[in-house]
């Protein structure tokens, strides 16, 4: 026999949902949070305890035995959030391309199906492992059953097991349902008996074993405990039926159980569509057997030992090359010379710098954006992109799980780069040797092979795509103008980021003082456990939404709506807003400012499926902005003294693109005649004049304008304009009527996408959909809102780049420099007596880049820093 491994579905995937924020999402929009840490904790469980079977068991409904019993039954629970229901199916399939038996059954709960298995396992001999969050499973504990219990999160768990309930609660498993019993189950709205709590409950069951024998033994017992149980009795009795988990139910054969029986193909496509590439890693490395083997490219490289062993190396043109990292910098290139690859070690750079920069030459490589970077701060200027193959990678399949050169050689070629079990590790598309006793020549060769072979490969595919525009004059002309970004980077006022952390400490602590004043005395306001006392014991605040576990939330959407309930919520929203600030823009850009004063962040070009480029180290692309606490932020990215900002930022981009593709005429005459785009589309989905239209009614078409954009339905603009979703539907509905085009148009994008398996933006990116082809029909619904969203914002990514482009040789010819890409808009630096001209080249660049049905504007502002330029 072996261990029998059965988790507990939906407890899981609770625990997952409330663990994890609900921010992660994909880039159709789809929350994953419940299904990436479901996945996480199913990969921790397969490697830490390597079980020989697995089951899951799902609950169907609430309506069960249970609540025929008692209609009380968990009837406090509050329905389970959508964006949790909607990844339920997403995890199911994903166990079920795993080959993990999943079991349901009517009328019983997951918990009695766990039962009547651990219970026919255990007796056939089976070693047998519960995973859940539910506390009830404690009771099937035996020799041959423990559980995993989580303890906090999705990362702490522990492994409980006799010892560990005895340990815990002072009784053996066997009498843990009475136990429960009489002290009940909150979560479950199942009351216990008044006066037992947990030591009371243990001391009574250790005396008289049951609770027949404690209610044998009354006249033993003080007056008020003697009462209390008297008095409640039924319930108690009532609680252990209720507690007691089904064992006899059909459940499968454990035989007939596993977990490695996958089809790579399902699974492949499903870590695509939730995009949660860096498992795939981790997951794979659980069943190397079913991963195919590939072929080792087997190529050493020689090593140049003199200036003319360089100068022939370096001689081919275009030349492929690939460097080698040391903290941080190129220490040696290896590049595809006449007769080979060749490794030019640091001693010999110099020779080969001089040769790159010969404008004739150009340039092959694997993500050569930091190659341009790290030899540009070193006074090299290198010749012209040819080709990258990474980002040739990401324009056929954007939502590919990974882009480094070994896992795009091994896709692409079916080959792979180093032996089985090579612990070297690739830093951004390039081999980094930090921790190397030095370049492992056969590596180093198989590598300028791998680019020389994807580069043949991949130039056919995209010419197949017709994808050549938007590499060859989007994506490999960006490489240098976001180098120059990196490198520039943007000025930071640091002492005047340390003086706002110091009063944002002050404000915080001034704001802790009132909060424990306004609830009675001291607490700790991090802990939701004291929050929840304080705000609906204490304070005896309404209960706006309860958690999984039955016990009202704190979170931001709740507290929002208490915040005329009492003084107090207003002092706490306040401070977790000061402190998030705190946290992230203050303690997080401290460390990250350069010894230069000035902030570089990395612009990745491949970090978004839909085209768009995102940045880390930090994030600049999500510096705040609208609130009153963000703009203090702002305040902190300062032009040179005797410069200024010019931020450029294109005006409703999206749904300028969206009037040209569909070819919606009012869409169109709207921008045509300038007017207010969101009053304009208010006055046709109300049916008013214009001059009638009311903010709110401006509001609510700004939500349907940009909501519709990524699918969004009745559900979501309810939720987002806080309405009931017949009067959301309405909205929509009218908004269709009037903009009858746009929506015939978006439907011929879904069609499109089923037929073709891709959409395709104005300047001919692709993005390929194999969702619109699962048998789930969630799996399906997302992909059907990542179609109606990838030719806008991929057209207008597209857009912003080819302006960048555009602007980078205009900007030459003035003291002018890019800094930053912030989705729609471009953030320019330039001295003050310049501002009118770079204002000019800023506009002409970015009005002018495409030629669409309708004008491209730009809003332009000024400032000394960037709070000026937006206020």
């Amino acid at each position: 026999m072996g261990t029998l491994a059965i988790l507990d579905g939906h407890s899981l995937a609770y625990r997952a949902f409330y663990a994890l924020p609900e921010e992660l999402v994909t880039s159709s929009g789809q929350t994953t949070n419940a299904a990436l840490g479901f996945v996480r904790m199913l990969i921790r469980l397969l490697a830490d305890h390597s079980p020989d079977k697995v089951a899951v068991a799902w609950d169907i409904s609430r309506k069960t035995f249970r609540t025929d019993l008692n209609p009380e039954y968990k009837a406090q629970r509050s329905k389970s959030p959508e964006t949790f229901a909607s990844q339920v199916p997403l995890i199911q399939e994903f166990l079920g391309a795993m080959g993990i038996t999943q079991m349901k059954l009517d009328g019983y709960e997951a918990d009695d199906l766990i039962g009547s298995l651990a219970t026919t396992a255990s007796g056939d001999g089976w070693d047998v492992l519960i995973v859940s969050g539910d506390r009830d499973s404690f009771q099937l504990i035996n020799d041959k059953v423990k559980v995993l219990y989580p303890l906090r999160g999705i990362s702490e768990s522990v492994v409980a097991d006799a010892d560990y309930v005895e340990k815990k609660y002072g009784l053996n498993p066997n009498a843990y349902v009475e136990f429960a019993a009489l002290r009940g189950d909150t979560s479950d709205n199942l009351p216990g008996v008044p006066r037992v709590g947990d030591k009371t409950a243990a001391k009574l069951l250790n005396a008289y074993g049951s609770l027949e024998g404690i209610f044998e033994h009354l006249d033993e017992l003080t007056p008020a405990l003697r009462s209390s149980l008297s008095e409640h009795r039924e319930r108690a009795l009532l609680n252990r039926q209720m507690m007691t988990l089904v064992t006899d139910l059909a459940v499968p054969s454990v035989e007939t159980l596993g977990w490695r029986d996958w089809n790579l193909d399902e699974l492949k496509q499903m870590i695509e569509t939730l995009e949660f590439h860096s498992l795939w890693k981790d997951l794979t490395a659980l069943h190397p057997d079913l991963v195919e083997e590939v072929e080792q490219l087997d190529v050493e490289a020689t090593v140049a030992v003199s200036a003319e062993s360089v100068a022939s190396a370096v001689s081919p043109n275009p030349l492929t090359i690939f460097a080698l990292w040391q903290d941080g910098e190129v220490d040696s290139l290896a590049v595809m010379g006449p007769g080979g690859p060749v490794l030019i070690p640091s001693e010999l750079l110099p020779t080969a710098f001089s040769v790159l920069q010969d404008p004739t030459h150009g340039l092959v490589g694997h993500d050569l954006k930091p190659i341009v970077l790290s030899l540009g701060q070193q006074g090299t200027a290198l010749a012209g992109i040819v080709f990258d193959t990474m980002l040739a990678e990401y324009v056929l399949n954007p939502a590919s799980r990974g882009f480094s050169l070994s896992e795009v050689a091994q896709r692409r070629l079916g080959l792979a780069l180093a032996a089985s079990g090579d612990e070297r590790v690739e830093a951004q598309g390039s081999l980094n040797f930090d921790a190397l006793d030095g370049p492992d020549l056969s590596w180093v060769g198989a590598s300028v092979q791998a680019i020389e072979l994807l580069m043949t490969e991949q130039r056919s595919l995209v010419a197949g795509q017709n994808a050549d525009q938007v590499l060859e004059d989007i994506e490999f002309p960006l490489i240098t103008v976001l180098a120059g970004m990196e490198q520039e980077g943007i000025g930071v006022d640091t002492d005047y980021l340390r003086d706002l952390g110091e009063t944002l400490r002050a404000e915080i602590v001034d704001l802790e003082v009132g909060i424990h004043a306004d609830a009675g005395g001291p607490f700790n306001v991090n802990s939701t456990l004291q929050l929840r006392g304080i705000l609906f014991e204490r304070l005896e605040l309404p209960v706006i939404k309860k958690t999984s576990k039955g016990v009202p939330s704190t979170d931001a959407s709740v507290l929002e709506k208490l915040k005329d309930a009492h003084p107090m919520v207003g002092k706490l929203l306040r401070y977790r807003e000061l402190e998030k600030l705190r946290g992230t823009y203050i303690d997080g850009y401290l460390p990250l400012v350069g010894e230069d004063g000035r902030m570089h962040t990395t612009f990745h070009q491949t970090g978004s499926a839909t085209g768009r480029l995102s940045s880390d180290r930090p994030n600049l692309q999500n510096i705040p902005a609208r609130s009153d606490s963000g703009r203090l932020i702002r305040k902190a990215f300062v032009a040179r003294p005797g410069w200024s900002f010019i931020v450029a930022d294109y005006s409703q981009i999206e749904l300028r693109i969206l009037a040209d593709m569909s070819g919606d005429e009012r869409l169109t005459e709207a921008f045509l005649a300038g007017v207010d785009i969101h009053a304009a589309t208010a006055a046709s989905v109300f049916d008013l004049p214009v001059d009638d239209v009311t903010p709110e009614h401006r509001r609510r078409a700004k939500a349907i304008n940009f909501g519709l954009l990524y699918g969004m339905e009745a559900y979501g603009l309810a939720s987002r304009l806080e309405i009931n979703r017949d009067e959301a539907a309405e909205h929509i509905e009218a908004y269709f009527a009037r903009f009858s085009d746009v929506k015939a148009f978006m439907e011929s994008i879904v069609e499109a996408a089923r037929k073709n398996g891709y959409t395709t933006t104005i300047f001919g990116r692709r993005r390929y959909f194999p969702e619109l082809q699962s048998d789930n029909w969630r799996v399906r619904q997302m992909g059907e809102r990542a179609a109606l969203n990838a030719p806008i914002q991929g057209g207008a990514a597209d857009v912003v780049k080819l302006a960048m482009i555009r602007l980078d040789p205009m900007l030459a010819a003035t003291n002018g420099v890019s800094l930053l890409q912030i989705h729609d808009e471009l953030v320019v630096e330039a001295p003050l007596d310049e501002v009118p001209e770079v204002s000019a080249l800023l506009r002409s660049a970015m009005e002018g880049v495409a030629e669409l049905s309708v004008p491209l504007v730009v809003d332009l502002s000024t400032g000394l820093n960037l709070d000026e330029c937006k206020g």
